[in-house]
């Protein structure tokens, strides 16, 4: 069986999607379902590391429900909808994370979505380009390093997504000495590495990140997930197959988790 694998429902602050509603869309796909509802701190809270200086600068927390997600969910877990989360790594989340992380979830997605602190969101539009994904490289490298509780790496084009300036030079070959440490500290860990589809719309998408993703192969690197990161009806296993043929140019296998274990795709399961 194959799984969109980033999937935001209504637990999620940013989606209203209901739950059966996804689970019968992605079944109509013959895709199982695997919900990230999301997890970002930003309000300080009592036990984290205050000694970390990358404490993101907001007023309010972008976390899911927790009083309705997982456990108004349950009873929707089976072999093709499964539980997960996706968390915005940080050091100064690091403890409280983790504890997230190892509370009985399927599947857990680590994705940046600030650096030092900033939202990448507002920085990729008022920030130098070349500096500001030079420093993205960097940081999600080194929170690879520090954060070992997630399964697979998530969108690493993030910070392409809502800027035309970072958009037009986050390229392999731009920043090669950058992507090579990110991509090799996946890889050693035994990772895999997420194909979101959100971008995929765009004709020249596949060949910008095709590098990306032939270079992890090369650093050692095995496994991707595949996720829409869905947030409504329309995005829900957006593009799959075009996923598909970029991890089959990449010599990477896709895979799935379930219970935290990594599953290969279409295998008798």
């Amino acid at each position: 069986m194959h799984f969109d694998s980033h999937v935001h429902s209504a637990a999620s602050p940013d989606s209203e999607l209901n739950p059966v509603d996804a689970i019968k869309t992605l079944k109509h796909k013959n895709l199982g379902v695997i919900f990230t509802e999301h997890v970002d701190f930003e309000t300080p809270k009592e036990g984290m590391d205050k000694t970390a200086n990358d404490a993101p600068q907001g007023t309010q927390d972008f976390i899911c429900d927790f009083d309705i997600y997982p456990s108004q969910y349950k009873h929707l877990r089976s072999n093709s909808v499964l539980l997960g989360i996706e968390i915005g790594l940080t050091a100064a989340y690091y403890p409280i994370n983790c504890k997230i992380a190892d509370a009985g979830f399927d599947f857990v997605l680590g994705s940046i979505h600030n650096v030092d602190g900033r939202d990448v969101f507002r920085s990729s539009n008022t920030m130098d380009a070349e500096i500001f994904c030079r420093r993205y490289l960097t940081y999600a490298k080194e929170m690879v390093e520090y954060c070992g509780f997630f399964d697979s790496f998530g969108h690493i084009d993030y910070i392409a997504r809502y800027s035309d300036n970072t958009y037009n030079v986050f390229h392999y070959s731009l920043f090669p000495k950058e992507f090579n440490a990110l991509l090799k500290a996946i890889a050693e860990r035994d990772l895999a590495m997420e194909i979101n589809t959100s971008r995929f719309g765009n004709d020249d998408i596949i060949g910008k990140l095709q590098p990306i993703y032939k270079r992890f192969h090369e650093l050692g690197g095995k496994y991707v997930t595949i996720g829409s990161d869905a947030h409504n009806i329309q995005g829900l296993g957006r593009f799959y197959k075009k996923a598909i043929g970029l991890a089959n140019m990449s010599n990477l296998t896709p895979v799935y988790f379930k219970e935290r274990k990594r599953i290969i795709c279409g295998k008798n399961n």
